[in-house]
């Protein structure tokens, strides 16, 4: 398919081209650059979209679920409606994000997402994100301690050989006995590394560094708290340029002011937005199940019956706007952060995350108050609430 969209404000997201036009032919980007240079062949179907703003497609590294599904349920028309949900709200990659549970019942749930991205041909689900079973008891969050692994190679072996290549990312905490074992084998099979649900101090953050962590799971979130004289996870974090951070830019896991700090300290380049969304997302508050438990959802905020924070009802289309409008970041940073270096994360900038020629067409078109108008992933429109098109 060969279409054409002009007279929009495009995020490359490095700068912003005013009243420019991008081409695309086929699922590639074919040109892209000011309307008046642009040369639009006749016939093309174009859509003039004349005040609003063309981004590169949203990338979210953990999503557990939303539009009343969850990836760990029982069935592969879940993950489907998962899919379709975050079209919607502008997201063209993301990593289904599975969480702790016995063995039998995690391998299963990784063999179910493997199945379904091999067989799908066109879908923004890339592959997954496994949030534990290695993670440390006391930062279990609201998963249920007693669905933690002890970490082993046994253990890893399994788990990746239910996955078929497809575990992208895996949160653990490397401070637990047996876990450099663990993430040697798992960093030698090209899984990203994640620093997450740990109490590890800043040295044991270093060795894991150097067994292959690059990544760290929700920024402040299910970890040892900052201290002045005994840094962990969070300090390390800010420090160490080798990590970039996850950010739940809900305003709730973690305080615009501390936003606006993660954003002085690590940068553009160093920031992944992320939602950490339940089946909650899109949905109506009350009460739903995740993590085996039930979720109280009230005014969009997700919490265990104890008060335990429990993932977020959060979109990448609401996550910009919060950057933007309660931190105070320029768009083309926010973009960046949900776009681009999510890319970085996975060994995809060369073709994901940004717009120029050759690039593949994940476009997102936003109105002036950042609402997803259209979503289109390698070329196809997945989404599209514009009703005219020339």
């Amino acid at each position: 398919m060969t279409f054409a969209i002009r007279n929009v404000d495009i995020v490359t997201p490095f700068r912003i081209i005013p009243n420019g036009s991008i081409l695309v032919e086929g699922k590639k980007i074919a040109a892209v650059g000011k309307t008046s240079e642009v040369a639009i062949p006749s016939g093309t179907k174009t859509f003039d979209l004349d005040g609003m703003v063309l981004t590169p497609g949203y990338i979210d590294l953990l999503v557990h679920g939303g539009g009343g599904f969850g990836f760990a349920d029982m069935s592969i028309e879940a993950v489907e409606h998962i899919s379709q949900h975050f079209f919607q709200h502008g997201t063209t990659g993301l990593l289904a994000s599975l969480y702790s549970k016995p063995e039998k019942d995690m391998l299963a749930d990784v063999k179910r997402i493997a199945e379904f991205c091999s067989a799908s041909k066109n879908s923004n689900v890339w592959g997954m994100h496994l949030e534990g079973p290695f993670i440390n008891k006391k930062w279990h969050g609201a998963m249920l301690v007693d669905y933690l692994w002890q970490p082993s190679v046994e253990g890893w072996k399994k788990l990746h050989a239910a996955g078929n290549g497809y575990i992208r990312l895996m949160t653990l905490a490397p401070e637990l006995p047996g876990m450099e074992d663990v993430m040697r084998a798992a960093a030698k099979n090209g899984v990203v590394l994640s620093i997450g649900h740990s109490a590890a101090t800043f040295e044991e953050v270093l060795v894991a560094i150097d067994n292959g962590a690059a990544h760290i799971t929700h920024m402040f979130n299910a970890m040892t708290p900052f201290h002045h004289r005994q840094p962990s996870v969070t300090v390390a974090a800010l420090l160490q340029n080798e990590l970039k951070v996850e950010l739940i830019a809900d305003g709730l896991h973690v305080h615009p002011a501390v936003m606006k700090l993660i954003y002085n300290i690590k940068g553009d380049g160093g920031i992944v937005l992320i939602t950490d969304a339940i089946r909650a997302s899109g949905m109506p508050d009350g009460e739903y199940a995740f993590m085996d438990q039930k979720i109280i959802v009230r005014q969009k905020k997700a919490y265990l019956e104890n008060g335990t924070l429990a993932g977020s009802t959060l979109t990448m289309e609401q996550a910009v706007k919060n950057m933007v409008r309660l931190v105070g970041v320029p768009l083309t940073d926010a973009v960046r952060m949900a776009s681009l270096n999510g890319a970085k994360v996975l060994g995809l900038e060369h073709k994901k995350g940004i717009l120029a020629v050759g690039k593949d067409a994940d476009l997102v078109v936003l109105n002036k108050d950042f609402d997803v108008q259209m979503t289109i992933y390698e070329g196809a429109i997945k989404h599209n609430a514009i009703t005219a098109a020339a």
